[in-house]
């Protein structure tokens, strides 16, 4: 299963993928070289092939963004790293919905979203208005729906990701996907991991469904958070939730549904630390 339109294919009719023993390479040992090489090989050339497609209008569409997302994960799995994907297939038949998620390194930003696509009709992404400044990844990202946000003007932000993430729901029956917890952090600290993904699905009138990722497989060097250091004994795994709806009524059990959700999975897994 090494092209993308198979893998979409049977993650679409199972909702799930575990890297078969074929696929794994010979596990490198971790150290400057493995993570060089990892950073410019997906990395690097994940971003430099959309931002490549991305000057043409129109080139860089959904299987283009497939193509380069599923890149670190083959990638990854040529480092001895399994990629674990469970239960998505709740994602199947319920239409637009808000995604939360943990936020560990740039692998999700990149990765993830367009992972959705097997089982939404379009994603929108919220992410750092930075990001789309960075050299072939915000030219990319250009070409998608975004919801950017700045950080500096909190009210600012609710006010565009409330406004913006409604139309897309409503208007292009997109997805959004966001992490609630704001910056990238090795670690879960349910404590701030905010309201903002249950006021869109509240105010939209859509589900929320909550996503644990692991991706510390990638991690942060001292000079930037994107391109860091790689630890090839973590698997990158990520996990789909119950489809939760949202009311007034149950919005304050919703949110702590979603962070125990996230927390328990992460603790399961063992790799992360979760500060409760």
């Amino acid at each position: 299963m090494r092209t993308v339109t198979e893998f979409m294919r049977a993650f679409r009719e199972t909702g799930s993928y575990r890297t078969p023993p074929e696929a794994l390479g010979r596990p490198r040992r971790n150290g400057l070289w493995t993570s060089l090489v990892y950073n410019v090989r997906a990395l690097g050339g994940s971003m430099a092939r959309g931002g490549w497609l991305a000057l043409k209008p129109g080139r860089f569409d959904d299987e283009r963004w497939q193509e380069c997302g599923f890149h670190l994960f083959w990638e990854t799995e040529r480092m001895g790293t399994e990629v674990i994907l469970e239960d998505f297939a709740r994602l199947r038949g319920i239409g637009p919905a808000v995604i939360v998620s943990n936020h560990m390194s740039l692998y999700e930003t990149f990765a993830f979203p367009p992972l959705l696509l097997a089982f939404c009709d379009d994603v929108a992404i919220v992410l750092k208005e930075s990001l789309l400044r960075v050299p072939f990844l915000g030219r990319t990202f250009a070409t998608r729906k975004t919801i950017p946000v700045g950080r500096a003007d909190p009210r600012a932000d609710l006010k565009a990701v409330l406004e913006q993430g409604e139309r897309f729901i409503r208007e292009d029956r997109a997805s959004v996907m966001l992490y609630p917890q704001g910056t990238r952090q090795p670690f879960f600290d349910c404590r701030h991991f905010n309201t903002l993904g249950l006021k869109l699905a509240q105010n939209a009138g859509v589900p929320i469904v909550p996503v644990a990722g692991q991706t510390a497989f990638l991690g942060m060097s001292r000079l930037t958070k994107d391109f860091g250091p790689v630890d090839t004994s973590i698997p990158v795994r990520f996990a789909c939730g119950p489809v939760i709806n949202v009311t007034r009524a149950n919005a304050k059990a919703a949110q702590a549904q979603c962070i125990d959700f996230i927390a328990s999975k992460l603790e399961e897994w063992g790799k992360v630390e979760v500060r409760r």
